[in-house]
């Protein structure tokens, strides 16, 4: 094929891709956009804009399902209109509803809702009894493995061709175009390439268009690998019943992610597996040889449970886990299964672990609550509902409270947490607890730390005539007219020119010193107001104001904090 033949071929597929799916183009376009413009800013972009680019990105494949929809009734274009104008108001009230801020709530939650949607994209076209919905999806997966393979050697030329002018033709290209770059790449080639590939309704597929290499691969190549797989597991197993020394969280997410893999695999070796005797045997042994294990991963994942409570990702090894033991119950019971139920039944699970009274979200609460409650009773420190100070408990409990305080203050926000005043934050653990925060992990006596300003603070830049923002991952220096910043890592100092005449210089770590001993290693992420992060200073060449919006690193055993990585809003005048 020639380049004008492919040229003519890529083109086609993007004017029929576009044809078919308008709407989810251009939220596509719209999304590309909004992440470009995300990645301008460099450092810190707004709360707001970060939330329209998730709730764009959710909009395609919510677009997506109702264009789906509409193919599979083959209702005319006013009933079209309708499916859209209903997806426009699902995604508004998404919006207001579940993104009205970012955290870790709200962004679990747009993540399983793409994956909701996306299954129901692959779905709608077979749900429930249309028959070859293996080979369809198969076509959707060849789609995809394709498109991915085209989008990453399309990437790569083209950063190639931004180095090669950066560096031989001295064109400065600034680091974020690249990334820039690869959001061109995967919203507007990869997306309408993707959708170009993706069959019409009424197209069918019997097993005799299975691919000869897809073919080979899961039958000569994955499935051996599984079945070795599987003999290390049980081997595994015997040992642990032996030993009765039950493991860790690892074996839990070994066994689920092998567990999802096989259910790939014997989902797409169903149309093949009365033909091909690897696929038959396999599928017939593996549906039953994987149950023991998946048994297996649930009494280690009670027995961590019963440690530490549930949090969110051990409540989704969970349900994930009973999904998959369903999954294989189902296929062991019935005789003729109907696969389109396996992306279903998923979105549905995913739908319960995230939007529902038994969500993560709320299990998790419960339990951490219920831990906290029982730890303060068991050192006598709550009584009619308040907690009484007690600095000569175990160091355990110590950590554990603390691991306690730190989950709700990253996850679920310091006013689910029961007992504690309206008020509290965990740099006033000592006042109300009677000891300071004391860290679970602490490999090599390390603790890590990591302060910001809050999202959308207002910062007051009256009297200084200069702003810029710089950060201690850019190692060059950074100019700026006639002044020029550095920061110099291996000494945390920062550096300010004017004419190539140094007129300021700053050790951050003396500032980091008086926000350490008043905040202390208080959590992995702690957000402070912009005051707490500001220092003020002036000599006889500059007045200057320093804001570190955000600074990580850790405190050793010599008890000095030191700075992994920080980014830096300074204003200043000269005198």
């Amino acid at each position: 094929m020639n380049i004008s033949n492919f040229t003519f071929k890529i083109t086609k597929a993007f004017e029929n891709s576009i044809k078919r799916f308008p709407v989810a183009f251009l939220f596509s376009l719209a999304a590309c956009i909004t992440m470009i413009s995300i990645v301008e800013y460099r450092t810190s972009p707004p709360s707001t804009l970060q939330r329209l680019a998730m709730i764009l990105i959710l909009s395609i494949p919510v677009t997506l399902t109702a264009k789906m929809i509409w193919e599979r009734r083959q209702e005319d274009y006013a009933r079209l209109l309708i499916y859209y104008a209903v997806s426009f108001v699902f995604i508004i009230g998404y919006y207001f509803i579940y993104l009205n801020k970012l955290d870790y709530i709200s962004t679990s939650r747009i993540v399983g809702s793409n994956i909701i949607f996306y299954l129901l994209f692959l779905l709608i076209p077979y749900f429930i009894d249309r028959k070859n919905f293996e080979m369809y999806s198969i076509k959707i997966f060849t789609a995809g493995f394709i498109t991915s393979i085209y989008t990453g050697v399309l990437y790569f030329g083209l950063s190639a061709i931004l180095f090669t002018i950066d560096r031989l033709l001295e064109v400065k290209i600034n680091p974020e175009t690249y990334l820039q770059t690869f959001f061109i790449c995967v919203f507007i080639f990869a997306v309408n390439y993707f959708l170009s590939l993706v069959p019409r309704i009424k197209d069918n597929f019997t097993k005799d268009v299975f691919p000869r290499a897809f073919n080979i691969l899961l039958n000569y190549i994955v499935v051996p690998l599984l079945t070795a797989y599987t003999i290390i597991l049980y081997i595994y197993f015997f040992k642990i019943l032996i030993t009765q020394n039950w493991p860790k969280g690892l074996v839990s997410h070994l066994v689920l992610w092998y567990s999802f893999i096989t259910i790939l695999v014997v989902f797409f070796l169903a149309p093949i597996k009365e033909d091909v005797k690897i696929a038959y045997y396999f599928t017939k042994v593996i549906t039953k040889a994987i149950i023991p294990l998946i048994l297996m991963m649930f009494t280690s994942m009670g027995i961590r449970i019963n440690a530490y409570g549930v949090t969110e990702p051990r409540y989704y090894v969970i349900i994930a886990g009973i999904w998959v033991l369903l999954v294989f119950l189902y296929w062991n019971i019935t005789k003729e299964a109907k696969n389109a139920l396996i992306p279903f039944t998923l979105a549905i699970t995913i739908f319960i672990s995230l939007f529902t009274p038994l969500s993560s979200f709320s299990i998790s609460r419960y339990s951490q609550n219920k831990r906290f409650e029982s730890i303060l009773k068991r050192n006598n420190m709550l009584k009619d509902g308040k907690i009484i100070k007690n600095p000569n408990i175990d160091k355990k409990d110590k950590q554990q409270i603390s691991s306690i305080i730190s989950y709700f203050e990253y996850r679920q926000g310091i006013d689910k947490l029961k007992f504690v005043p309206s008020d509290f934050n965990s740099s006033k653990m000592k006042e109300v607890f009677g000891f300071e925060y004391e860290a679970l992990y602490t490999p090599d006596n390390i603790q890590y730390f990591y302060y910001r300003i809050k999202q959308n603070s207002l910062i007051d830049i009256k009297g200084y005539d200069y702003f810029v923002q710089i950060n201690s991952y850019n190692i060059d220096t950074t100019n700026m007219k006639e002044f020029s910043f550095k920061y110099n890592n291996s000494n945390a100092t920062l550096y300010i020119y004017k004419n190539n005449v140094l007129i300021y210089s700053k050790n951050i770590n003396e500032i980091l010193k008086g926000i350490y001993e008043k905040y202390n290693m208080l959590q992995k992420d702690t957000e402070l107001d912009v005051d707490a992060l500001t220092y003020v200073d002036e000599n006889q060449n500059i007045k200057i104001k320093i804001i570190l919006n955000n600074i990580s690193g850790r405190k050793g055993e010599d008890q000095t904090p030191t700075i992994d990585g920080c980014e830096f809003i300074i204003m200043f005048s000269i005198k």
